[in-house]
């Protein structure tokens, strides 16, 4: 199922923004991710110069947003509810997510439901009793001393984590060679570097169990394991013909 079936259930509610170029920032953000449904709740101010230079292109979202005069009537047809907090107070009534478990949270619920993001007003965020419409809350990690962030980028973070979660080039993973082709190339490496001298042919295990350990770390891909045997191959060739072998007859992974 594409990304933009998920994206098309989220929407970001904006609850009673002060700053017009805030709520811009926020369209900026949300369109760098992906996301195109925007609610304003009660805004103190909408469509400012400020909000349409801090929007750019993204500024019909904006445009096209949903003007709401209440929490109530933004969120009356979403089917999950997902609010943000910077308080410390509240993490010990309610339990608090990071944005990457909400991403995960949101791709399992949004392809079928309608999911909210809810943000508060910059001076103060959600109130406890809007918190408590919440289904989940999520808080930003940041430094101690400065840990409130700036409405667009609490935006930014989220989206980020939505977006690695539910685009399908994010949940893809690569295709790891087999057992059997990596111990082919771990003789082969093995023959190439006891006949140039690097590994004792009456012990070559000592090191050759360090390299073994140094590529069994990484996950190694069919393509990554033709890479390193193409290179052994014109090592082979080298030292047994003393010249490079020929550009049109290697074999180019």
């Amino acid at each position: 199922m594409g990304a933009e079936v998920y994206f098309e259930n989220i929407s970001v509610v904006l609850v009673e923004t002060l700053s017009g170029g805030n709520i811009g920032s926020v369209a900026r953000a949300m369109k760098n991710m992906g996301l195109r449904r925007l609610k304003l709740v009660s805004p103190q101010e909408y469509m400012s110069e400020e909000c349409r230079m801090m929007a750019g292109k993204a500024i019909h979202l904006v445009e096209e947003a949903q003007l709401c005069s209440s929490l109530n009537e933004a969120v009356s047809e979403q089917n999950l509810i997902i609010g943000t907090t910077s308080s410390r107070s509240r993490r010990k009534r309610q339990s608090v997510y990071t944005p990457r478990e909400i991403g995960k949270i949101v791709r399992r619920h949004a392809r079928s439901q309608r999911v909210a993001l809810l943000f508060g007003p910059e001076r103060r965020g959600l109130s406890d009793t809007q918190l408590a419409k919440c289904h989940y809350v999520l808080s930003v990690s940041a430094d101690p001393e400065y840990p409130v962030l700036n409405l667009s980028h609490a935006v930014m973070i989220l989206a980020y984590e939505i977006y690695g979660a539910v685009h399908p080039k994010g949940s893809q993973s690569r295709e790891l060679a087999s057992d059997q082709t990596r111990e082919q190339m771990f003789r082969h490496v093995e023959r190439v570097l006891i006949n140039i001298g690097f590994l004792s042919s009456h012990h070559p295990q000592h090191i050759m169990g360090s390299i073994r350990r140094l590529l069994g770390r990484a996950e190694l891909s069919s393509r990554d394991i033709k890479i390193i045997r193409g290179v052994m191959a014109q090592m082979e060739w080298y030292t047994e013909e003393g010249r490079k072998l020929p550009a049109e007859k290697l074999r180019k992974p």
